[in-house]
This record gives C-alpha cells, structure tokens and sequence, in this order.
C-alpha cells in the first residue's frame, strides 16, 4: 500500500497528491496551505491546463451558453469539471465564465432548468451546479444562496422524485446534492441543510447499496458497476459510498460493509483501482486513461476504506 500513497503523493497530479495527504494521511496542516501558490500550481498542470487553453475571450467555452447541453463539451460542464480538479476562482477568467453561467442559466428562484432535450428542473442538475459553485469558493454569493434555498425546498416538495424517472426517487439526484452539502462549511450549515443531507442519506441506505437496488421501473443501469472520473450526470456505487462516508453516515451498518466490499474487490493486484468509465471522447479534454490504473479512483476509493475504518489508518 505504501508504494500506492507514493504514487499518488507524487507531483504529476498536484490536487491529488494534496488530497491524498490531507484527507488519507491526515496531514491537516496542508489545509492552510492550499493558497494561490497551489491553486497556480494545479492551473498549470495537466488536464487543467489544456481546458483553460480552450477558452474564448470572454471566458466561456464553446458557443451555447444557457443549457447544459452540448452535454460535457460547454461553459458549465468545463467550469464543473475543472472545480473538481482543483480550480478556484482565483484563476484568471473563471469569474468571467461563472457570470455567464449564472446570467443564461440560473432562474430568479435560483434553479438552473435544462432548456434541451430533458426539459425542465433536473435535480440531479441542480446538485451538480451547486457542486461546482462551492468547490470554486462561490459559497458566499447570493446565487449561491438562492440554489442552496431552492434545492432544500425541491428536497422538500418532491423527496428526490424525478419525471424522467417515472416520477420515482432518483438516487443519483440523492447522490448529487447530498455530495454538494458535503462541502457546505460547518459555519454555513443550516437547519434546512441537514435536514436534506438526512433524506438523502435515509433514502440512500434504506436499499441494499452493493447491489444498487434502488426503486425503478426499467432495467438497472450498468453505470452503477463500473467506477469512473468524472461521473457527469450519472453515478456509481463508489461515488455512493464516497458521499454516504463524507455524509458520516453509520458505517457499521452491513449495507456499508457489502458496498466497501465491493469496492476493495475491485483492487488490483498493484494496489490501484482503474478507470472503469469513462467520458474521455466526449470532454474537450480526457482526463486520464479507461481501462488502466487510475488515480482519481484510486484516490475516492482508498479515502472511503480509510475514513470508514475498513482499513487501519495509513500514517507516513
């Protein structure tokens, strides 16, 4: 195992080897080191680079700016990709891009409603989007109040359901805003808050998670199986148990410990995880390589065995 944390410790990656220290090697330290110096450093690195290379001169990417579509290839999709990998809104343009998100995308009500194909409020959309506004360091602006407010009433009013799911609970909407409150600082935490981050959890251990048998009426997707980076609009078992974990849900209950199962099944040999799913080809940029050893994986996977005690603490 130690031969993995130093691959991923190593300074190819930059974020993930500062998230490996900070959130499986306990370094907290390193917390009040991520400043403008690490941020520049990640805007340099690679896939990062690459998409900020392929911005216009107004900051956005592509030339339809008030959907979500086209899927993965538009302004919002590379600002919510890049949150993930580290950026902040520190970087040169990303304010730029983020004004035009919320000018053509985000309603008075602080929705962000799909204008394409799937019509209407999304909720799986409107974690993600809000999602992306915290990990830029947007939590203190009013539109992103206004789509905290919203989500919490939309939890509220319709407990998950989604019409493209034939007005079942969606658990990969459950999924998307439970790991956007995740990130919701202690000091900003609410009432309404908790109370969402409870129904998503409740809904999301209520079914036997390994097995991924939430309520349908459709064959169960395949998604579900196969763990990937970035997950886009859909979700996996891993990105399930990443956010029930980080949720600090019971993690002693069996249903965990099947799903944990699961994904240490999944190890190889090496002591890495692969890219099982991927999006590359359908991104501006790839990120990393399907079917070979992955970092990103590698990383959600071993902080879940970590921080839920399946595994003994690593200390370096």
């Amino acid at each position: 195992m130690e031969s993995t944390i130093d691959w991923l410790t190593d300074k190819k990656n930059p974020y993930i080897s500062y998230l490996t220290n900070k959130n499986i090697l306990g370094k907290e330290y390193l917390g009040k080191t991520y400043g403008s110096k690490t941020v520049f450093v990640i805007a340099n690195s690679e896939p990062v680079a690459s998409i900020l290379n392929l911005r216009n001169e107004n900051g956005s990417w592509g030339d339809k700016q008030n959907s979500f579509n086209p899927l993965y290839k538009n302004t919002f999709w590379q600002l919510y990709f890049l949150s993930l990998l580290g950026v902040k809104k520190n970087i040169d343009g990303i304010d730029n891009g983020i004004d035009l998100v919320i000018e053509k995308m985000q309603e008075k009500d602080g929705s962000f409603p799909s204008r394409s194909r799937y019509k209407g409020i999304l909720p799986c959309m409107q974690g993600i989007a809000l999602e992306m506004l915290i990990r830029l360091k947007y939590s203190d602006n009013d539109f992103t109040k206004k789509a905290i407010t919203f989500i919490n009433d939309l939890a509220f009013r319709e407990n998950f359901r989604c019409k493209y799911r034939q007005n079942l609970k969606c658990p990969w909407a459950a999924i998307k805003i439970l790991k956007a409150f995740n990130l919701v600082s202690p000091k900003k935490m609410t009432g309404d808050i908790l109370n969402t981050k409870k129904m998503a959890s409740d809904f999301l251990v209520r079914y036997n998670i390994s097995k991924a048998n939430y309520p349908r009426r459709k064959k169960r997707s395949g998604h579900w199986f196969t763990f990937g980076f970035p997950r886009g609009c859909r979700s996996d078992i891993l990105e399930l148990v990443s956010v029930l974990v980080d949720a600090g849900v019971n993690i002693n209950s069996n249903n965990i410990k099947k799903a944990l199962d699961l994904i240490n099944s999944k190890r190889g040999p090496e002591g890495s995880w692969k890219l099982e799913y991927s999006l590359n080809g359908r991104m501006l940029v790839d990120i990393e390589h399907k079917n070979k050893p992955s970092k990103w994986i590698t990383y959600m996977a071993l902080k879940s065995l970590y921080n839920s005690n399946y595994l003994k603490p690593v200390s370096r």
